[in-house]
């Protein structure tokens, strides 16, 4: 229990981050920029001192039954501080060299800033189990602890358009199929080439499903595998799961705005009224 609290409460604050960066104010993103970068180096430092071989093993989750062992990663014990130096030095260079232009751009696109956010998660997430990273490390840059984050920020970014609740469902549902679309995308060529990681779905051969107590068996890396225990859950299963905690994660973002509209005297419109009154 307390690794799963740190978990979601790591995945949640660099979520927090990543997606708000373009709407604080420019000392802040600077700020934050740098606060990365150095963050880098750190990473650097430690992988120079880290000694000798990691292992882990990587378990996959089908929706229809238990987690699956789908292998077990093993990297240098540096390797994972080095991908971590690449990825904080780009993204710190990046706001710090296009900070304005940058942020300007996502405030226009909020959409695409979220759908960024979290390819590039999925991304990072691969090479960190591909390095053998920590486990509570791999599990809090994954996608499905961050699903009532972007739905916080689609709401407030609604919000800052006069929008209203109800249209917080049509972004979330292009994000769920965006975001888990390239998921499936990352497992289908994870699972065809043998890539590893938890995404490659090879090694699960033998799937029971407990309600039936029925056993399926699939021939390793087939399209049939691939089918049922990618596409079917990440286009169905996950979009459901994302859309609907996105909509929590919107109304609890949708109400704390609102109230803070009020805290400052701002005059609510009748419509923002109603749907503030229509979540209570």
């Amino acid at each position: 229990m307390p690794t799963l609290v740190l978990t979601i409460a790591l995945s949640w604050a660099l979520a927090g981050l990543m997606h708000f960066w373009p709407r604080l104010p420019a000392r802040w993103r600077r700020l934050l920029s740098i606060a990365t970068s150095a963050a880098g180096l750190a990473f650097l430092i430690a992988g120079t001192a880290a000694e000798g071989l990691r292992e882990i093993e990587t378990t996959s989750l089908v929706v229809v039954g238990p987690a699956y062992l789908t292998g077990t990663a093993s990297a240098s014990a540096s390797l994972h501080y080095y991908v971590l130096t690449a990825v904080c030095l780009l993204l710190g260079f990046a706001g710090l060299a296009l900070g304005g232009a940058l942020a300007r751009w996502l405030r226009r696109h909020w959409l695409i800033n979220a759908v960024a956010v979290a390819w590039l998660v999925t991304v990072l997430r691969f090479l960190l189990e591909k390095s053998a990273a920590p486990y509570v490390l791999t599990q809090a840059v994954g996608i499905t602890w961050m699903a009532p984050v972007a739905g916080a920020f689609y709401a407030v970014c609604l919000r800052e358009e006069d929008g209203r609740y109800r249209d917080l469902v049509g972004p979330l549902v292009s994000y769920a199929f965006l975001v888990r679309g390239f998921v499936a995308l990352v497992a289908v060529l994870a699972t065809r080439l043998g890539l590893g990681t938890h995404y490659d779905l090879s090694p699960i051969v033998r799937v029971t499903l407990h309600l039936t107590g029925t056993e399926h068996i699939f021939a390793a890396g087939s399209w049939w595998q691939i089918f049922w225990l990618s596409l079917v859950p990440q286009l169905l299963v996950w979009t459901v799961y994302t859309v609907a905690v996105g909509l929590v994660g919107g109304a609890l973002a949708w109400r704390w705005s609102a109230r803070k509209s009020l805290r400052r005297g701002a005059a609510p419109s009748p419509e923002t009224l109603a749907e503030s009154g229509g979540n209570d």
